[in-house]
């Protein structure tokens, strides 16, 4: 399987090219399930927001975080530390979702919302568990020197996309699985996530409004270099329909 990875080729611009065709093709489900996960993100900060504009108005435009703090009590703190946990499990349901979804326009079989909403509970613990996993080995890789939690990013960088599109497997494969097809391209690899950063950043710029469009080309580019890498955009399409859901116990 090794050798086969090795022969692989992965090309950048083909990779943005697929990706900017499926965005146009697919972008009104995609920036609907993005405006969601942007609700979501709003929530724990919306609250914060408020007691900043109030401290802003009665000290003259002047906040400090001492003031900040001064005006959370610990129940509130606690209450808004659990809130902001739940909202980024729900966020990390919709990429779930997103994942999927882009996996099965990128295959050329059906785009379903409400299906991939439904379905995508299946298998999403596991997602998540395999996510927050590769996060830790990240954070660890870059407290060491930085550029082992770069190494590691670059070679882990599949990990959630493989949990997320195949909850049978264990959770060592896709760890396996991930540093199997990432060897050799790793400096591909980085360079393909460091256009990614950037155009996320363009798509700041552009009044913040840009970034939606960007952040669904991201998830696509993400998925085209798994299949590319892995050999599952060889593979023939299957159409996607909510009779041949597969319920994967946890």
């Amino acid at each position: 399987m090794e050798t086969r990875n090795n022969l692989r080729q992965l090309s950048i611009d083909q990779t943005f090219s697929q990706a900017w065709g499926l965005t146009k093709k697919h972008f009104l489900v995609f920036l609907l399930l993005t405006f969601v996960m942007w609700l979501v993100t709003v929530i724990p900060s919306s609250g914060q927001y408020a007691d900043y504009m109030k401290i802003l108005m009665e000290n003259g435009g002047t906040v400090t975080e001492e003031m900040l703090m001064a005006t959370a009590s610990p129940a509130e703190q606690i209450k808004a530390s659990i809130t902001s946990i739940i909202c980024s499990i729900i966020q990390s349901y919709f990429i779930l979702v997103l994942y999927r979804l882009a996996n099965d326009a990128a295959k050329g079989a059906d785009v379903n919302l409400a299906n991939r909403l439904k379905d995508s509970i299946h298998g999403f613990i596991f997602y998540l568990v395999t996510y927050i996993s590769v996060s830790i080995c990240i954070v660890i890789g870059t407290f060491a020197c930085i550029l082992p939690g770069i190494f590691l990013g670059i070679r882990l960088w599949f990990a959630p996309v493989i949990a997320a599109l195949h909850p049978e497997r264990s959770f060592g494969d896709c760890f396996a699985q991930s540093w199997n097809i990432t060897k050799g391209h790793f400096w591909t690899l980085l360079l393909l996530g460091i256009v990614v950063l950037l155009l996320n950043i363009l798509g700041l710029m552009c009044c913040c409004v840009g970034v939606v469009v960007t952040s669904i080309i991201s998830y696509f580019v993400t998925i085209i270099a798994y299949r590319t890498l892995s050999g599952e955009a060889d593979e023939p399409a299957e159409d996607f329909t909510s009779e041949n859901l597969t319920v994967v116990s946890e």
